[in-house]
């Protein structure tokens, strides 16, 4: 059985979908534009905002706005109807990509902020070419003419395009800001109040200081909570007061 869902307040999701097997799901640029025009159609007709997006070779990194219902939805029918059109195109059959999609719930603006540029910076970090020169992310549509992707809620956090431009020139706090699916190694980056951020939209009304005085079952569930939100259990402990040894048991 699969980790559960985290929902986020804020309704935003870095969400990755990627080849089976690292599979490559993109041969050529035709692939990459029915790609999107897949993409373009799931987010109209679920309803949901893209907010950035970057295609890998063998994976795609999307930032979602709409609730977790909706962006199911929206996954279902992109890798649904990709995955046809690459099977027939290139004489292949079966999954084409991993069979359940990663989400990462974005709980702030300051994750927000972060999470786009790091969508934005994987092919630099992946040795492809700079970030702003590559062709295939959202990064072009922030500097001009936004086609897939609602561009406002990010920018307006920035003020200005210049100012968003400075931001990811910057570089600062890049490294270390890791795969997704590497938990240990996004939170590791995350500043402490981010992390407080994301352990308050999972514990609901229930206060970190307060988890160590539950019983040792709603303990436990609020810790693997915690857990499967994306902290690790170095900054649970500190978080929490209590020991990385029951952590870990939990």
């Amino acid at each position: 059985m699969g980790q559960r869902r985290i929902p986020s307040e804020l309704d935003i999701y870095h969400v990755v979908a990627r080849g089976t097997g690292k599979q490559l799901i993109f041969e050529c640029d035709e692939d990459r534009n029915k790609f999107l025009s897949f993409f373009e159609h799931a987010l109209s007709a679920n309803k949901t905002e893209a907010l950035a997006w970057c295609l890998m070779g063998n994976h795609v990194h999307l930032l979602l706005q709409a609730p977790l219902e909706q962006i199911a939805e929206c996954m279902r029918y992109l890798c649904r109807e990709y995955a046809l059109y690459f099977n027939e195109r290139y004489g292949r059959s079966g999954h084409l990509f991993q069979e359940r999609y990663l989400s990462e719930p974005v709980t702030d603006e300051v994750y927000l902020m972060l999470v786009t540029r790091y969508i934005h910076f994987n092919p630099e970090s992946a040795g492809i070419c700079d970030f702003d020169t590559y062709e295939w992310s959202s990064y072009q549509e922030y500097l001009g003419e936004a086609r897939y992707c609602k561009t406002e809620p990010i920018l307006s956090l920035f003020g200005t395009v210049e100012e968003f431009m400075a931001f990811h020139d910057s570089r600062q706090d890049i490294e270390g800001f890791l795969e997704i699916g590497n938990r240990r190694s996004i939170t590791r980056a995350m500043p402490d109040e981010i992390a407080i951020g994301i352990a308050k939209s999972v514990l609901g009304g229930v206060k970190l200081g307060d988890i160590k005085a539950l019983n040792r079952h709603d303990r436990n569930e609020r810790l693997r909570d915690l857990r499967a939100s994306g902290l690790s259990i170095r900054q649970i402990e500190r978080l929490t007061g209590i020991s990385k040894n029951i952590i870990s048991r939990a």
